[in-house]
């Protein structure tokens, strides 16, 4: 069967359209959503951040009004990137010492557009502190959009050799192995963040992409089914579930993800919805719970391959499922 739908991943915080690389080409050309909610996590500082930026501040340059922390940071709130990146800009040229002044420069620049300027102001962050997580991080997403994954991963084994338990570093770094098509210590990533972060909708995502990539569609349902569950309205997931459901011959089920990918505006979904209502059912056929896939899932290969393929047996006629030497029936 071919696909004519595409699955999607969903990028860090990109305001922008990614391209894929051609090694599969059946699944060549899919596009890549946004993760609204990682912005807030990567630019929050806590109090004792916040004091130690107030601490370093020195007065403004006389021929420019002053600039604070607190107002960059608000304007940078704001949503008005721009206008932050300016402010930081200043800020950080009165305070060039201020680790946190270049970093939300760099996070300003990124967010209005300017890589370069982005790039340029982590780095002056990590002369500062070559440890500071953050930076390590977002320097790192930096470098992905730049298409610069080795250098990416570069910072990212910076980030993880001071920080092993960070999980935000060990999602991108996924996010690079996926990207340098190293698509088992991809998968071994996005489970060791699950593990620790079991309701992580874009890594549940993205674990289902690798899983649908490597054909291994049966394994792939858990953690789309999970992620769909959590976030109904994200068309990405809903149409990636829907992919993985057709190659494991749901039809019914897959043509109610397109059309709940459809309603979230994932319009590409439509050619594969108008695929699958053609598709005939089988005789004998069960209709496939969802709920139980997703409370299958496990963040271990082996969990997550029998507690799948035991829940999707139980929705296959029993002479579909297995040929007489015990094969397994594609």
């Amino acid at each position: 069967m071919t696909i004519s739908e595409e699955p999607v991943q969903i990028s860090e915080e990109t305001p922008s359209t990614e391209t894929v690389t051609a090694e599969a080409e059946e699944f060549a050309g899919w596009d890549y959503g946004t993760e609204e909610s990682e912005t807030a996590e990567t630019i929050v500082l806590t109090d004792e951040a916040f004091a130690a930026a107030a601490e370093t501040e020195t007065p403004a340059a006389e021929d420019l009004p002053p600039v604070t922390y607190a107002e960059a940071e608000q304007t940078f709130h704001a949503g008005e990137f721009p206008l932050a990146a300016g402010l930081f800009s200043r800020y950080v040229s009165d305070n060039p010492e201020n680790a946190w002044g270049h970093y939300m420069l760099g996070l300003s620049a990124w967010k209005a557009g300017d890589l370069d300027a982005s790039e340029a102001a982590f780095q002056e962050a990590l002369a500062l502190k070559p440890a500071h997580l953050k930076s390590l991080v977002n320097y790192g997403r930096v470098l992905i959009e730049m298409d610069r994954d080795e250098e990416a991963r570069q910072q990212l084994e910076l980030a993880l050799a001071a920080n092993p338990g960070s999980l935000e570093a060990r999602r991108v770094m996924a996010r690079v192995q996926h990207n340098l098509g190293l698509l088992d210590e991809a998968v071994a990533s996005y489970r060791q963040v699950l593990s620790g972060r079991e309701d992580d909708v874009y890594a549940l995502n993205n674990l289902g992409l690798i899983l649908i990539q490597q054909e291994n569609f049966e394994a792939a349902l858990s953690p789309l089914a999970k992620a769909s569950l959590l976030r109904d309205d994200i068309g990405f997931i809903q149409n990636n579930l829907g992919i993985a459901l057709e190659r494991t011959g749901h039809y019914a089920a897959a043509g109610e993800a397109f059309a709940l990918a459809m309603i979230a505006g994932h319009d590409k979904a439509q050619a594969s919805l108008a695929r699958v209502e053609v598709m005939p059912v089988p005789e004998g056929y069960h209709p496939i719970d969802l709920a139980a896939v997703a409370a299958g899932f496990g963040t271990r290969p082996q969990e997550v391959d029998m507690e799948v393929a035991s829940a999707v047996e139980a929705t296959i006629p029993a002479d579909e499922t297995t040929e007489k030497d015990g094969s397994r029936n594609r």
